[in-house]
């Protein structure tokens, strides 16, 4: 298998340059993860995604071209909207100012599943980490906060209000997976143990595509690789969209206005594998992936 890291690194976050802004921004009101509501919690699981983007227009167009995703306003002002599969919410999309005005903004930011969102604030920023959108409170979705981890790279908190979606298996056109790409990754692992005490074990059968995988009463939710040094790169999280054929995604991606960062090959997990960015410049990765029990119920 191809060093994958090393395209990450040199691919990726060569995009993800520009971190959250706007640390006083306000948010729209956001619906609720689940309706009818559950009590069900899954602390250290990436619960939900949002799109930080400068034009939803585009957003809207790329995403639902390259996915099928059906689009719904949640704001009548238009500042946030969302994404769904098959009457599933697979992601939200903020209106958020550019850094640069001269290039339209785009930013995946996912949420960890986190009970007392201003604790876990306080044991992120004690251990190296800050604070990028302080934690504020939201009636349907619950509490939620944005984060950088020690290496800079931003994600969410969010303790819904409304519980966390339960575990099924995702189907083309959802989350499958997300890892983190970090300058320095038993540092990483470190840190996010700390957060969510996660079970922890080195990745086999992936190369050298990521050290760690973390996981939590018996679910792997995350994995960690590493970022060669001699990249000028930013630490990020990638999201993975299971896509029933990758290189047809890859050319959607392309006629819709991304452009591909990592193409296909028979050498990285068998050409089941590719990474786009969209037209703002975020990366996302398509993966074909057959679960081991075809019958297995959603």
């Amino acid at each position: 298998m191809r060093n994958i890291p090393h395209l990450v690194a040199l691919l990726v976050s060569l995009w993800c340059s520009a971190l959250f802004a706007q640390t006083g921004a306000a948010l729209p009101p956001l619906p609720a993860l689940n309706d009818p509501a559950t009590t069900e919690r899954l602390p250290g699981k990436f619960i939900f995604a949002d799109f930080f983007t400068s034009d939803i227009e585009t957003a809207r167009r790329f995403y639902g071209g390259l996915f099928g995703w059906e689009w719904r306003w949640m704001s009548p002002d238009h500042s946030y909207g969302m994404f769904y599969q098959d009457n599933i919410a697979v992601a939200g999309v903020v209106l958020h100012e550019a850094v640069d005005p001269k290039q339209a903004y785009g930013r995946w930011i996912y949420y960890l599943s986190s009970g007392d969102v201003a604790r876990k604030v306080a044991d992120i920023t004690a251990h190296g980490g800050r604070v990028l959108l302080e934690p504020r409170d939201l009636p349907a979705r619950g509490t939620l906060a944005v984060v950088a981890d020690g290496d800079g790279a931003p994600f969410g908190l969010l303790d819904s209000s409304s519980g966390d979606p339960a575990d099924y298996r995702s189907e083309p056109g959802e989350w499958l997976w997300v890892s983190l790409y970090s300058r320095d990754a038993k540092k990483s692992l470190d840190f996010y143990r700390m957060l969510f005490d996660y079970e922890v074990s080195e990745a086999e059968d992936t190369g050298d595509s990521l050290d760690f995988i973390l996981s939590r009463n018996g679910y792997a939710r995350a994995g960690i690789g590493h970022l060669p040094a001699e990249y000028d790169s930013h630490p990020t999280w990638l999201g993975y969209i299971r896509v029933e054929d990758v290189a047809i995604s890859v050319a959607k991606a392309v006629k819709e206005g991304g452009e591909v960062l990592l193409a296909p090959e028979p050498d990285v997990l068998d050409g089941n594998l590719a990474i786009v960015a969209d037209p703002m410049g975020a990366p996302i990765a398509l993966i074909h992936w057959t679960f081991n029990d075809p019958e297995a119920a959603r």
